[in-house]
């Protein structure tokens, strides 16, 4: 990775844009969405760009000195994209030359826009129309009150913070908030029982912590052919067991925070109890398998009185899965022996 994805504050701060044509426009467009001062240095500005309010044009012609105090600079000017580089970067200034990456310091991603939630995608100026394209998927994806939802979540962040203990049950309240039954019913503008599911959610998981187990299957072991359950089950967990043949790419979806445990040359006697051991514990514990669930450590578990799940994995075809068909030879021989 070259670049680093970063967010920067833009709060009243000062964006200096360097040119008044249609690229510096584009960058006008996606910088207006932010609460930055865009000042703009061109010797003329497109209609457009002249109309927006966040934008004060600063002067006609470039000076180095009119960059500083500006947070960040970009230049859309071909006849003043050097110098204006090498000024931005003789006061630290992070700056970005519109289609010339080899003189910024920063480059700007295709941007998905809920805000406040916002995705980013960068493709380090190699092929922006897969970026653009990556993006255009993204935003289908993405439902638009999403941004809404995150902001209802920001009004009940203190009440919940009051409410529930930081650990793994505040966590699992924010999964089940923005992921579950009450996110439909909110992007579904169903108020009244979006605030019901609010105050179930608050007081389930107010209640002192009950551990689980939950036995996934890796199945091919190929971290694409994960399910979307297992996938979920990977990012609520606490804490996962797992088997040592489960590759680096599969246990790279789960939780960062998550414990991380190989269970190496450990029989099954040993893998139930320590399994055990993190549920009753209050942790939700993850049997990560590279094959099918253990019945044996399963049962040990359930015994205990603790909630277990499975979750089956997705096989490889192989060649003995694969169905042969007919083809036009097969079915005029078949037709001939029956005439005969």
């Amino acid at each position: 990775m070259r670049y680093f994805p970063i967010f920067i504050d833009l709060k009243d701060r000062a964006v200096v844009i360097v040119g008044g044509g249609e690229e510096a426009l584009r960058k006008a467009r996606l910088l207006g969405k932010t609460e930055a001062r865009l000042k703009v240095i061109a010797e003329s500005l497109h209609d457009e760009l002249a109309a927006m309010p966040s934008v004060t044009w600063l002067a006609r012609r470039f000076d180095a000195s009119l960059l500083d105090g500006a947070t960040l600079v970009c230049t859309a000017e071909p006849d003043l994209n050097e110098a204006v580089a090498a000024a931005a970067k003789a006061r630290g200034i992070p700056v970005n030359v519109v289609d010339h990456p080899e003189l910024s310091t920063f480059i700007v991603p295709s941007i998905v826009d809920r805000d406040p939630v916002v995705v980013a995608i960068g493709t380090e100026g190699t092929a922006p129309i897969l970026g653009q394209g990556l993006r255009a998927r993204f935003d289908a994806m993405l439902p638009q009150a999403l941004g809404a939802l995150a902001k209802a979540g920001a009004q009940l962040r203190d009440k919940v913070g009051n409410s529930i203990p930081a650990g793994n049950r505040r966590r699992s309240f924010w999964q089940r908030f923005f992921f579950g039954d009450t996110r439909d019913t909110f992007l579904a503008g169903e108020t009244s029982a979006f605030e019901v599911g609010v105050a179930r959610l608050m007081a389930q998981e107010a209640l002192p912590p009950r551990g689980r187990v939950s036995f996934v299957s890796a199945g091919s072991g190929e971290a694409e052919l994960l399910t979307l359950k297992a996938q979920r089950k990977l990012q609520e967990a606490d804490v996962i067991l797992h088997d040592r043949f489960i590759s680096a790419a599969i246990l790279e979806t789960a939780r960062r925070d998550a414990v991380r445990i190989s269970t190496g040359t450990l029989g099954f006697i040993e893998i139930a109890a320590r399994l055990a051991g993190e549920a009753l514990a209050g942790k939700h514990v993850v049997r990560l398998a590279s094959g099918e669930t253990s019945v044996e450590e399963l049962a040990a578990v359930a015994a205990d009185g603790i909630p277990v799940e499975t979750v089956p994995g997705v096989g490889s075809l192989f060649s003995g899965d694969i169905i042969s068909f007919p083809v036009r030879e097969d079915i005029r021989d078949a037709i001939l022996k029956a005439a005969s």
